[in-house]
């Protein structure tokens, strides 16, 4: 650009100028001056190639040069020629001005190991020294992550707007687990009450992300997230690698559910004999059992769904295993669990009303409780399968609700007619029993608790598997051959960096539905009670041994 060109740029210049000042002639001064500096720029021998962009440049710090001095603020840098220039608190010195907040926006979204000794050099006016010496690292590597930082600041300072969808439309992410969860009930307490972790884990699904990417896409500065991304990684959710987390199981769509739930209705329906005939005589044995004379009729309906889910889930499983020669082997987690994540993404507005297959064809695999010793006890266990897709209401969770660790104390304190007050159990707890009620859990008889799943004893327990075992063996054998034609092209589609994730969760989903698809067939056939239709009991057996 020449002298006799900056005429050109006046107009441009002025509407800019207007712009920041708000008024005519603090605009006029501000573009005079700017075009004075750009005189003397070419007067001394200086190219400027991009005119409107090195103009711009010049207008912007002049305008906050002339800002800093109304308000009396002193000058900082973050240029390369000088490391600090005003000894004065960064925060206290730049606290009022525009480019005072993007800047502290930006050094937000700094690495941990750049934003350390910026905030120290520039914001808490530590020498070069002194910062070495406080982290036990070479003057040299200050330098040289100041000034990496200053990059990284500027760079941010000129592109701050990278933020994802998550950040103003975050989707919700249910984790559940095979196996045994932690003591805390990990991995799902790590995520599934946090909208930040699901939307941090669902970001860092597809391929491995910084820290600093995932602060950026989120909108929250780094220092809130690299504390969740630490515990993630600890929990055992997120992997790390090369400076980059990713997250470590299998994550399914609503979409993904719903397409493959048709096929799987019509694979019962067209097969109804070969799915039903076991079952069904093996529900005959099971009604010819003693003990279910002492049932309620609430007893007898949770142990004969119990019987159905036991043997369709194993047996679903076992003929997974079989078809692809693959076991699913649970490795040892944090606080003593021992199990394989996989998650559901339901966007917030999520309305089971406008997803009712999925609703309808839903159920969460087996869960016990085992305590030894207890209160007199040899043992005392409990097993439960959530039909999620039968009317119910849950027992766990919530205000009224108790973990199975708590439930399995009460029903034992209940079953043998125990004092709670004698027992150390937290009697805050028993304010849970008429919802464990309304639960069809415990019942009352004459004002009093009483348990309404079905109770035996070891004994009965293993006469109960014994009934269960010939029956899965039958149904293995006799679907085996039809899931291996029906499986074909139906394995979930997982990001290529993704190692972990066994074949049977990669084929859940095309086997999702089954179970419940065969469970709803027999109970419109009239094999078992109408769990659909009625307030659904839990699939459930409590088993104790004296």
């Amino acid at each position: 650009m020449q002298k006799h060109e900056l005429e050109n740029h006046t107009g441009f210049l002025l509407s800019a100028a207007l712009n920041k000042c708000r008024n005519l002639e603090d605009a006029q001064d501000l573009t005079q001056d700017t075009l004075l500096a750009a005189l003397t720029y070419i007067s001394n021998g200086s190219a400027i190639n991009d005119a409107k962009g090195w103009l711009l440049t010049v207008l912007n710090r002049k305008f906050y040069y002339k800002l800093r001095q109304k308000y009396k603020i002193s000058i900082v840098s973050i240029g390369n020629e000088t490391d600090i220039i005003d000894e004065t608190n960064f925060t206290e010195s730049i606290a009022t001005t525009d480019e005072a907040e993007s800047v502290r926006r930006s050094i937000a979204y700094l690495s941990k190991l750049h934003r350390e000794v910026v905030i120290r050099h520039y914001m808490n006016g530590q020498s070069v020294e002194t910062i070495a010496c406080e982290l036990g690292i070479p003057p040299g590597t200050v330098k040289s992550r100041l000034s990496t930082g200053r990059e990284k600041l500027k760079k941010e300072l000129n592109d701050m707007e990278t933020y994802n969808k998550q950040s103003y439309e975050p989707i919700c992410l249910y984790v559940a687990n095979s196996g045994n969860s932690g003591i805390n009930n990990e991995p799902s307490s790590l995520v599934n009450n946090d909208l930040i972790v699901q939307n941090l884990l669902y970001l860092a699904y597809n391929e491995p992300i910084t820290e600093a990417d995932l602060s950026k896409a989120m909108g929250i500065p780094l220092p809130y997230i690299e504390p969740i991304v630490k515990r993630l990684v600890g929990g055992e959710l997120l992997k790390s690698t090369k400076g980059k987390v990713y997250t470590d199981f299998i994550i399914s769509s609503l979409k993904d559910k719903e397409e493959q739930i048709p096929a799987q209705i019509k694979l019962v329906s067209d097969n109804n004999e070969l799915f039903l005939q076991p079952l069904k005589q093996g529900l005959q044995k099971l009604r010819n059992e003693k003990y279910l004379q002492r049932f309620s009729a609430n007893q007898i309906n949770a142990l004969e769904l119990y019987y159905m889910f036991k043997c369709l889930d194993v047996a679903i499983y076992k003929a997974l295993s079989n078809i692809y020669d693959a076991t699913q082997t649970f490795p040892d987690r944090p606080n003593g669990g021992k199990w394989i994540a996989f998650g559901n993404v339901f966007p917030q507005n999520f309305s089971a009303r406008n997803h009712t297959e999925i609703t309808k064809y839903s159920y969460a695999g087996e869960r016990w409780a085992y305590l030894d010793n207890y209160l007199g006890s040899k043992s005392i266990e409990f097993h439960v399968f959530d039909p999620e897709g039968f009317s119910q209401k849950t027992y766990f969770g919530g205000e009224c609700g108790v973990s199975d660790d708590e439930l399995l104390k009460l029903l034992h304190i209940i079953e043998s007619g125990t004092n709670p007050n004698d027992t150390g159990f937290n009697v805050e707890l028993l304010k849970s029993i008429p919802w464990l009620a309304e639960c069809k859990i415990l019942r009352y008889e004459n004002d009093k608790a009483t348990v309404d799943i079905p109770v035996l004893s070891a004994d009965e327990f293993n006469s109960f598997i014994d009934i269960v075992k010939p029956v899965q063996d039958r149904l293995v054998n006799d679907i085996t051959e039809l899931l291996t034609q029906y499986l074909k092209g139906k394995k979930q589609a997982i990001p290529k960096h993704l190692t972990s994730v066994p074949l049977q969760k990669q084929y859940l989903l095309a086997l999702g539905a089954l179970l419940m698809a065969t469970i709803r067939q027999a109970i419109a056939e009239g094999i078992i009670y109408d769990s659909a239709s009625n307030q659904c009991p839990y699939p459930m057996v409590y088993v104790t041994e004296s």
